[in-house]
C-alpha cells in the first residue's frame, strides 16, 4: 500500500513541484514534496491529517512534540501554531506527504452513528503522530486516485472524505477527534477560546474573560488550554501574532513597523526581536531571503 501511495503521489505532483505543493482540487487536499531536509518553519496548522508517505518530519507546539516517519500520520485537532522540520529527504527519496484538512462539522455529524469505544489514558493534546492503519491508507489511496478521474470526482470525493473522517474517528488514535462529539468536553471550550484569540489578535487578551466564556475558573482554563495546545494563552496569542506578521512580511511590501502595529505590538523594536527569535531572521532579512529565486514553496506560505 505504501509503494502504491508513493506512486500515485508522484504521478499527481505538478511538473514544476520538484520542491513544493501540489493542490489536488479535492476537499482542500494537497501534496507536499521536498528533495532535501528543511530549516525549522513556523506555520499555523488547522485541524488536519498529514500522512507521510516517504521521508520524515518533526513537529513541535510548545511542550508538544512528535516525530513522524514514513507510514505514520500526524493528526491535529485544533488551530495550532507549530514549528516543523523535514528531517529526512533526498533527490533519490524525497519527502512526500498528503495533507488533508479535517471538517469538524463532518466529524460531529457522526455522533448518532458512533459505537461505544473504550477510551484509554486521557491525553487531550491537539497534536499526535501514529502509525497509519491499513484501512485509512487504503481510503487515502482511493481518494488520491480520484484526482485523475474528472467525471467521478464530484460524485465520489464527498463519499471518500466521509470515509476518511469516519476511519479516523474509529481508530485507536481517534480519541483526539472523538472529544469534539461532546459539547461540554474541555477541548471544545479551548477551541472556542482559540477562535476568540484569532478573531482579535491585535487586541489585549484577558485570560479571565476567556475562562468565563468557557465556563471555567481561570486556573482550570489555563491548565486545560496548555494541555491541549502545549502553550499558555499568552504564548499562543504571541505565536499567532508572529505567524500573521510573517504572512504580511512575506506577502506584502508593508513597512515592518506597520506590520508590527497591525498584529498588536506597541514597539516595532520588540516586534523585530521576537520575530528574529521565532523565525531565525529579522523581518527585513526574512522578506529578502524568501524572495530569492529557487526557494521552495511551503504549506506555511501557501494555505
Amino acid at each position: 500500500m505504501q509503494s502504491e501511495l508513493i506512486h500515485l503521489a508522484s504521478e499527481l505532483a505538478a511538473p514544476d513541484a520538484v520542491d513544493g505543493v501540489t493542490r489536488l482540487g479535492l476537499g482542500g487536499a494537497a501534496l507536499l514534496r521536498r528533495t532535501r531536509p528543511s530549516d525549522i518553519e513556523g506555520t499555523l496548522y488547522r485541524p488536519l491529517l498529514c500522512l507521510v508517505l516517504q521521508g520524515a518530519k518533526e513537529v513541535t507546539a510548545g511542550t508538544l512534540s512528535v516525530h513522524c516517519p514514513a507510514g505514520h500520520a500526524i493528526i491535529v485537532s485544533h488551530d495550532l501554531p507549530v514549528l516543523s522540520r523535514i528531517t529526512r529527504a533526498s533527490p533519490a527519496e524525497p519527502y512526500i506527504a498528503v495533507v488533508l484538512p479535517l471538517d469538524l462539522g463532518l466529524l460531529r455529524g457522526f455522533f448518532d452513528q458512533m459505537p461505544d469505544i473504550a477510551e484509554g489514558a486521557d491525553n487531550p493534546a491537539a497534536l499526535m503522530a501514529c502509525p497509519a492503519e491499513r484501512e485509512l491508507s487504503d481510503a487515502v489511496a482511493r481518494f488520491l486516485a480520484l484526482a485523475r478521474q474528472q467525471a467521478a470526482a464530484p460524485l465520489l470525493a464527498p463519499i471518500l472524505l466521509r470515509e476518511i473522517h469516519a476511519r479516523l474517528l474509529l481508530s485507536p488514535q481517534g480519541a483526539i477527534l472523538r472529544r469534539f462529539l461532546y459539547r461540554e468536553d474541555p477541548s471544545n471550550h479551548v477551541a472556542r477560546a482559540i477562535a476568540s484569540i484569532r478573531a482579535s489578535i491585535d487586541a489585549p487578551m484577558k485570560v479571565s474573560a476567556l475562562a468565563e466564556h468557557a465556563g471555567m475558573s481561570t486556573s482550570s482554563f489555563h491548565a486545560h488550554f496548555k494541555a491541549v495546545t502545549g502553550l499558555t494563552p499568552g504564548q499562543y496569542q504571541k505565536d499567532i501574532r508572529l505567524l500573521e506578521a510573517r504572512r504580511l512580511i512575506l506577502d506584502s511590501t508593508a513597512a515592518v513597523a506597520s506590520v508590527a502595529f497591525d498584529v498588536g505590538y506597541e514597539s516595532p523594536a520588540q516586534f523585530s526581536r521576537d520575530y528574529a527569535r521565532k523565525f531565525g531572521r529579522p523581518p527585513r532579512e526574512d522578506r529578502s531571503t524568501a524572495r530569492e529565486p529557487g526557494r521552495p514553496q511551503t504549506l506555511s506560505n501557501s494555505i
